[in-house]
């Protein structure tokens, strides 16, 4: 490569498009942001690529580069911002890997774009725009590729008008999509302000008791009104001046309970906190009237209690475990803490294997039985960052902040106010039910844990003697039962399939070979033949087969199949390579689909579409021999 001076002005402005987006790369990625389709990843996916296709189009350089790039700058920044260097590895990978990706791109995009069978007569309406904007958001290709290869089909555009329609078609889809955005919630009533401002901040006891008997009622309200007392059978919300019900937050549920007074009881279905030092508890008065200013006996509910501290604090454990073992690339996005369950969201690129499952199940398993101590500590929030403490997604932090360490807080410390075990053996159990993406580079695992757990493993067990029975073989012999039963199922469904075939063969071999009337039968026109057929009991891979073996015999022709499927239809049209340059298999079946209410496409030798009505698929194979006429009018 020359040096700077000796680029073209184009050339070196691609240099400094490269220089610039390779800070911000390895930046976001060292904070945790990865490449996606979604938000912030959807920002640096655009900024990764746009380096990477300068260097492609206008330094040539294809093969990859910008990983190495994105090195240098670590190398250069490192002093003043450690973490680059911490996550040197991480950024690389990441970087290769989008890379990588990216460099398919420009031949996946042509494919895409050829399989949209994009000509000189394709509308130019908001269905062009949504296509093509579509390839742009889905896969990557470029704006610029996409009006070259629109301009060589004929179709061109004046710049300023192709940018503002692509825009607003880029707008509706992404209008459309909400994979991996997070939904906030509305500002709260300005009633609630107001209702602390009336009675204060309640004080909460709920990290040392579960139960307070002399709780007065300070306030109530009815939906957003405030009343003075709620009668029997009605709903509404209730403040109390001292209070043991932890209010949702962190993640972690709220409690619930009940509320008994002298002449009363309600009860307390979730408890929540609108604004900072107010706590709401929402009741269904069960019998009596509560009144502002009775004092009740307030107690949570104990059993959901403890099983969702247990879940709690083994969010703690597993954020710990996923550090250790997939990289400290990984960060919370977000949490439920509830009695059953525990779900946890955190940054990763790739799903999870069995092995680090089983490692991750492992480590908190084994933190379980150590049965360290959980301690809590008050400190200001900047002696505890400096201590190594790490925040929560969705807390808000004030000067003094709650640190949770188990054990000695080696293996996790973490600010945190909701409620905990007081040692980590009372978790009992942990177990991992399911890990799955939730949106690009971010993941979701759910576990259970205590008696969860436990019944989990019985059921488990069930199923497994179950399986054993039906099977009829021993324990360690199962998997190998299980496949010799998948590969019997496997040979029969071919036998059906290879039959069907037979069959569907057999029905039209008369109108191939001898010419004999059955109902589909192929026509001569202008000096072609031509089959039209329905075809019964076939699935797609079925009918692409019964099409080869048609096409074969009729050796010089055209082959429209036409099938029903559960309220659906699937059509493809083959023509023989000597044909293609007069009859085009994708043009055939863009006419005659939208008879069935679809759409398709393809190549000039084979096409496939469908669509949903197959009451006129009769239609729509009639349909074919008039336009396969005009074809070769």
């Amino acid at each position: 490569m020359s040096s700077y001076g000796e680029l073209t002005e184009t050339q070196q402005f691609a240099s400094r498009v490269i220089a610039d987006h390779a800070r911000s790369t390895a930046f976001a990625i060292a904070d945790g942001i990865l490449p996606g389709n979604e938000g912030r990843n959807y920002v640096l996916r655009k900024i990764m690529r746009r380096a990477i296709y300068h260097g492609r189009e206008h330094l040539g350089l294809h093969e990859p580069f910008f990983y190495k790039v994105c090195d240098v700058v670590v190398d250069e920044m490192h002093g003043a911002f450690p973490e680059l260097a911490t996550q040197r590895d991480f950024i690389g990978k990441m970087v290769r890997i989008e890379e990588e990706r990216f460099g398919n791109t420009v031949t996946v995009g042509l494919g895409k774009l050829n399989d949209l069978g994009i000509t000189s007569s394709t509308p130019r309406d908001n269905d062009l725009f949504l296509s093509i904007g579509k390839l742009y958001d889905t896969f990557g290709t470029p704006r610029d590729l996409i009006r070259v290869f629109l301009e060589e089909k004929g179709l061109e555009f004046e710049e300023e008008y192709f940018n503002s329609r692509f825009d607003a078609a880029l707008q509706e889809l992404q209008k459309q999509g909400s994979v991996g955005k997070t939904e906030r919630k509305g500002e709260p009533s300005p009633v609630y302000a107001a209702l602390l401002e009336k009675v204060g901040s309640n004080r909460f006891h709920g990290y040392e008791a579960t139960q307070i008997s002399d709780a007065k009622i300070v306030a109530i309200l009815d939906g957003e009104t405030a009343v003075d007392e709620l009668t029997a059978s009605a709903q509404g919300s209730v403040v109390l001046d001292n209070t043991p019900f932890y209010a949702e937050a962190g993640g972690q549920v709220g409690d619930t309970g009940v509320l008994v007074g002298a002449e009363s009881r309600a009860t307390v279905a979730d408890t929540y906190s609108p604004v900072s030092g107010l706590i709401i508890h929402k009741v269904i008065v069960t019998s009596g009237t509560l009144r502002v200013g009775d004092e009740v006996v307030a107690s949570v509910d104990v059993e959901k209690r403890d099983a969702t501290r247990r879940n709690h604090t083994a969010t703690h454990l597993v954020h710990a475990a996923l550090r250790e073992v997939l990289g400290t690339h990984v960060k919370q996005g977000g949490s439920v803490v509830a009695p059953t369950f525990l779900r946890f969201d955190f940054t990763h690129y790739q799903p999870l294997g069995a092995a680090e499952i089983a490692e991750i199940e492992d480590l908190v398993n084994r933190e379980i039985l150590r049965n360290d101590p959980v301690n809590t500590n008050v400190m200001p929030i900047e002696e505890a960052i400096r201590g190594g403490a790490m925040a929560l997604f969705g807390e808000k932090y004030g000067s003094d902040v709650r640190v949770l360490s188990v054990g000695d807080g080696a293996f996790s410390k973490e600010l945190c106010g909701g409620t905990h075990v007081r040692a980590t053996g009372d978790i009992g159990s942990f177990k991992i039910t399911s890990d799955e993406a939730i949106a690009s580079g971010v993941r979701r695992i759910r576990a259970i844990t205590g008696l969860d757990a436990f019944a989990r493993f019985r059921d488990d067990e069930k199923l497994i003697d179950a399986s054993l029975g039906a099977l009829n073989t021993q324990r360690d012999n199962l998997p190998n039962a299980i496949a010799r039963l998948q590969e019997e199922l496997k040979k029969t469904r071919k036998e059906m399939d290879e039959l069907k075939l037979k069959m569907a063969l057999g029905s039209g071999q008369g109108s191939v070979a001898s010419g004999q009337s059955n109902g589909d039968e192929s026509r001569e026109i202008n000096g072609v033949k031509v089959l039209g057929r329905i075809v019964e009991g076939l699935d797609g891979n079925g009918t692409r087969q019964l099409s080869d073996t048609l096409l074969a015999r009729l050796k010089s022709g055209v082959v429209v199949l036409g099938r029903k499927d559960e309220g659906k239809v699937g059509i493809i049209v083959r023509v023989s390579d000597d044909l293609t340059g007069r009859v085009k298999a994708g043009d055939v079946i863009r006419e005659i689909a939208p008879i069935v209410g679809g759409r398709g496409g393809g190549k000039a030798d084979m096409a496939e579409g469908g669509g949903t009505e197959p009451d006129k698929l009769n239609e729509a194979i009639d349909a074919s021999y008039g336009v396969i006429e005009r074809m070769l009018a």
